[in-house]
């Protein structure tokens, strides 16, 4: 391609505060093939002025003239990259200092089109969950895996996996090739409420396979104004989760009718699984939802309100079962009038139980946005360096050496196989 090798494309809306530093992260990168694509969603003027501020020609500004759904201003982001890998980040998280020329050394060794990595979380002092504040996680797995999408995308609809193990554009380096083909059998790039999810579904089934790399490349970040955690862990109680929702209504990007809209993570994903079956596989039987199991874990993630609330979720639920009278029936019996109170005490469906952390307050170390994040992880991980690049070489040796061994297999599946 003619293009830059990455564009790190950043929807932002009203968020000039905590942009500063996603772009700061993105402009100190050890590697200088890439673009910045800032698709500004209507914002006021202080965006604008935050960018022009850098004088950065890596800088490509771009602003829709109203207000989107977050799912259409990352249609329009997206659009503008000309990168032969793209990769999304949130208006408050933040690439790490080695991601680019890592990424890079990567995808010429693996020779994929997706390849995914773990994250670093962060909450910024201001998120409104204040338990959170500062908190800041750090994945201690390394290794480089080749992940079939027909084992992992029903393990990750069936909440069996943890989602962020898909080729999600905000975790992953995408190939244009696989972006245009995504257009072209369904018509855009994004079909559900979540962009994020749904593109991990989506990526992953088109590839078939993808590699997968345990060394954080990126930052996921809360903060005040973000739209997972208002909608998701504050049940929709806030400015931010309201103008979200009332964005995709006025879009016409509801939850899929089989999918209760509740806020609890099982559903965002589930909605998302089936908004890329009914796009890309909607025959595929093998590739479905568990639907009693689903509706069990969504009744366990609820978060008990008032008893008004809960009823009111308990009956979403129901309706999303009005295809299925056998199923619902079931739900009559066994669910209905259940009360929040017994539920259990710990309801959290915390995906990063899935994967071993290490947990700190990074204000110790003077950290407060993300920016600081990606400095205070360069320090830590220096140390590791050199050992890691021999444990990383070690690794695609092994993972080479296994792709050789099954070369010649007559399925094309059967080309890659799990470093399990």
């Amino acid at each position: 391609m003619s293009g830059p090798r990455f564009s790190v494309v950043i929807p932002t809306r009203e968020r000039a505060d905590t942009l500063k530093y996603t772009l700061d992260t993105c402009l100190v990168q050890r590697f200088d093939n890439y673009e910045i694509v800032v698709c500004d969603n209507c914002s006021s003027s202080s965006t604008k002025k935050l960018v022009d501020g850098f004088k950065s020609d890596k800088i490509k500004y771009v602003r829709s003239d109203r207000p989107l759904a977050m799912s259409d201003n990352w249609e329009l982001a997206v659009s503008k990259a000309t990168g032969e890998y793209v990769i999304v980040i949130g208006d408050d998280d933040g690439l790490l200092l080695h991601s680019l020329g890592e990424i890079d050394c990567l995808l010429k060794e693996l020779k994929v089109k997706a390849l995914r990595w773990d994250r670093l979380y962060y909450s910024w002092p201001n998120i409104l969950a204040k338990e959170a504040a500062n908190r800041l996680d750090i994945p201690l797995s390394r290794g480089v895996r080749i992940l079939k999408a027909r084992e992992v995308i029903p393990e990750v609809a069936n909440g069996q996996m943890a989602y962020t193990l898909l080729p999600m554009l905000y975790n992953s380096a995408i190939h244009q090739d696989l972006i245009a083909l995504l257009r072209e059998k369904t018509g855009r790039v994004f079909k559900a409420s979540c962009p994020d999810i749904y593109s991990g579904f989506a990526f992953a089934y088109l590839a078939q396979s993808y590699a997968s790399v345990g060394r954080p490349m990126s930052t996921n970040a809360g903060s005040a104004k973000s739209n997972g955690v208002a909608s998701i862990y504050l049940k929709g109680d806030s400015p931010i989760s309201k103008e979200f929702h009332s964005l995709n209504e006025e879009a016409s990007i509801g939850y899929h009718p089989k999918i209760p809209n509740i806020p609890v993570i099982s559903a965002a994903i589930a909605d998302s699984f089936q908004r890329a079956k009914d796009a890309l596989f909607p025959d595929d039987s093998d590739l479905s939802i568990m639907r009693k199991h689903f509706v069990i874990k969504c009744v366990q993630e609820l978060r008990s309100g008032s008893e008004d609330e809960w009823r009111r979720n308990l009956q979403t639920i129901r309706e999303s079962l009005l295809d299925d009278i056998e199923l619902q029936q079931w739900f009559d019996a066994r669910v209905i009038n259940r009360s929040p109170i017994e539920q259990s005490s710990d309801r959290s469906s915390d995906w990063r139980k899935q994967f071993s952390y290490e947990t700190v307050d990074a204000s110790r170390f003077g950290v407060t946005d993300v920016f600081g994040v990606a400095e205070i992880y360069e320090k830590i991980s220096s140390k590791m360096t050199n050992k890691f690049q021999w444990y990383m070489r070690f690794e695609l040796l092994s993972l080479w050496i296994r792709m050789k061994k099954v070369a010649g297999a007559s399925s094309r599946e059967q080309k890659y196989v799990d470093d399990a």
